[in-house]
């Protein structure tokens, strides 16, 4: 990369800042202006006020149902593997410092009926390693696609510490726990892109495009039997995940009540000496005038405020990963491959200050395919990001 992150932010040291209300410093071409308010509403259940709470219900399943814990049961206990990436195609990404390719054995890397789509890690969570255990993990988010789409999304937590060449894995389905007045606690699969993870303490904010953001909590993850089916079956006497182990249920929604944003993708930024927040932001095909939102978070991992006015420009279309470094550079990884056209190399975009110009050419390339990315302090800074396509899929962390 021709400009590093060092020498953007010393170049960035003299830029006009304005404060904002929720403490963070921000550059003037963000808007901190009543031009457009973002608003959330926080909803814990859905249905009758008969129908418990999601976290109700998840009470309700755990009197039935084993409970684990993502290091002791999920990680110790995987059985993917994943491996080299044998052939990036013409399209290694620059500066590419870690990679993997999903599991030969299971066909994640080549299956047409889950994409995967967002990534987050442990130093997004805890700002490194697992509390308690020592592990650095990767979180990568899917959506069933076509005939599969009734599965739903699914998260894989990676261990990426005992064995970095041959990474263990697990996949985890996301699903909706649901407990009406005299029925069974049950659960039922959560239906949506799942284009952006972030994972902060133990939440994991998911985007759900048109609906806002759906956490879970995961702390509170359930073993289930083997089987096709999802939820509980009165035939089996027993609950199953469509053949996963383990389900992660809902806690609550951040629903969008405001100005209709697209939820695209959303990820961390949790730099020293801000405060740590979510950004949001949206893909548009051919425009480059999406929009990237910020909320503040807590120090209990919850949206501090659900009103924020604190948004900027993209710059550019096709943007399906946004993170930002202490709320003066952003990183965008964009595609340019057709839907139905030769796919191309993705681009790695630098925006400072938020909202300014990107300049004629990328910063770097990408996979084929980027989607979400990830920001890792270590190594003096680096990217965590992954390519979709079946046959070109891998995860990968670049350095800046």
């Amino acid at each position: 990369m021709d400009t590093t992150r060092r020498a953007l932010l010393k170049s960035m040291a003299a830029a006009p800042l304005m404060a904002t209300a929720g403490g963070l410093l921000a550059p003037s071409s963000a808007h901190a202006a009543p031009e457009a308010e973002f608003v959330l509403k926080r909803v814990d259940r859905v249905g009758s006020p008969l129908q418990s709470s999601w976290q109700d219900a998840a009470d309700s399943l755990s009197r039935r149902l084993r409970d684990v814990e993502l290091v002791r049961h999920v990680l110790a206990g995987a059985r993917s593997r994943g491996t080299r990436v044998a052939r990036w195609n013409g399209a290694k990404p620059s500066n590419l410092d870690y990679s993997f390719a999903w599991d030969p054995a299971t066909r994640d890397g080549t299956t047409k009926s889950w994409f995967p789509q967002g990534v987050t890690t442990s130093y997004d969570a805890y700002g490194g390693r697992l509390p308690g255990s020592g592990e650095k993990a990767v979180a990568v988010s899917w959506y069933a696609k076509d005939s599969n789409a009734h599965k739903g999304a699914r998260i894989s937590f990676i261990d990426v510490t005992h064995d970095p060449r041959r990474p263990k894995y697990r996949h985890v389905l996301l699903v909706e726990p649901v407990k009406a007045q005299g029925r069974r606690a049950d659960f039922v699969p959560v239906k949506f892109h799942a284009g952006g993870i972030a994972w902060y303490g133990k939440w994991l904010f998911v985007a759900n495009t048109r609906y806002g953001l759906s956490v879970f909590d995961t702390t509170r993850m359930f073993q289930v039997s083997a089987g096709d089916w999802c939820g509980y079956n009165p035939a089996r006497r027993n609950y199953a995940a469509y053949d996963h182990r383990y389900v992660l249920p809902m806690h609550h929604i951040y629903e969008n009540a405001g100005d209709r944003l697209k939820f695209s993708q959303v990820a961390l930024d949790r730099e020293p000496g801000f405060v740590p927040s979510l950004v949001v932001s949206e893909y548009l095909d051919t425009s480059p005038d999406g929009r990237a939102v910020r909320w503040n978070l807590n120090g209990a991992g919850e949206i501090a405020d659900v009103r924020s006015r604190v948004y900027w420009t993209l710059r550019t279309p096709r943007v399906q990963g946004a993170v930002t470094v202490g709320n003066t550079t952003a990183y965008y990884s964009a595609n340019k491959g057709a839907e139905n056209g030769p796919r191309r190399q993705g681009d790695l975009w630098i925006q400072s200050p938020l909202g300014g110009p990107l300049g004629e050419t990328p910063q770097a390339r990408l996979s084929t395919g980027p989607e979400d990315l990830s920001y890792d302090v270590h190594s003096g800074g680096s990217l965590w990001s992954l390519g979709e396509h079946p046959g070109e899929r891998s995860v990968y962390r670049v350095t800046l």
